[in-house]
């Protein structure tokens, strides 16, 4: 478990004996969920930081029809709610949900304020964190704002694409949990590929995607 607690962005560029003595100076709770076992309902307040040290981990919202989007996925050693453990509105936005057996380790706020006080990395990496997922909220918004399947996938592969600098991806994910990601059946997801291949905008072979037509592709999303 130290392991994977070392290589948690938290920690980044903290040398070892530093991170035991912080975690030496501080209580802390470490609990095992079961396959879909809920960690934290939406609307709770947060009261602590979580830590993911096994298994996978998903942020989930219902949307009006009653359908559950992901919103996130997470893996070791990725920690949740550092963009919501402080502020007068302090709830987690959205269910936390345990998709397999997993681990979380739980740091109570006012040990995190202990652990800041303790050391500057540490402070630095929580702020980092804090405006990453800023970023990443942003982005989401911008994601689910879009009012069809076909803008989905092309805003998906597009930040592949511009991740990877090439215009040929893989989808690092599956068809069924991408649909969920989308807050859509798999057979309209399915439909909705087929469609943007035949119409010349993709060539998709499995989970292999070639971006044709970069103009059509980026008006999907205007």
């Amino acid at each position: 478990m130290k392991e994977i607690i070392n290589k948690c962005p938290l920690f980044i560029g903290i040398k070892q004996e530093d991170i035991d003595k912080l975690l030496g100076n501080i209580f802390f709770q470490t609990k095992k969920y079961k396959p879909k076992e809920i960690i934290s309902y939406q609307d709770e307040v947060v009261e602590h930081l979580m830590i993911v040290v096994s298994g996978t981990v998903h942020g989930v919202m219902n949307d009006i029809s009653g359908k559950a989007l992901i919103i996130e996925e997470l893996y070791p050693p990725k920690p949740l709610a550092t963009a919501f453990i402080f502020g007068n509105n302090n709830k987690y936005p959205v269910n936390i949900i345990s998709e397999t057996e997993s681990t979380i380790i739980k740091i109570p706020k006012s040990e995190i304020i202990k652990m800041m006080k303790l050391d500057d990395d540490f402070l630095l990496n929580f702020v980092n964190i804090i405006s990453g997922r800023a970023q990443f909220l942003s982005e989401k918004l911008k994601f689910l704002s879009f009012k069809n399947i076909k803008a989905k996938f092309a805003y998906y592969i597009m930040n592949l694409a511009k991740n990877e600098n090439s215009n040929s991806v893989i989808l690092p994910i599956s068809q069924e949990k991408m649909a969920d990601l989308f807050g859509v059946s798999r057979p309209a997801l399915a439909r909705a590929i087929r469609e943007m291949h035949n119409e010349g905008i993709i060539s998709a072979q499995a989970k292999h995607i070639q971006i044709l037509n970069t103009y059509e592709l980026y008006e999907l999303v205007n």
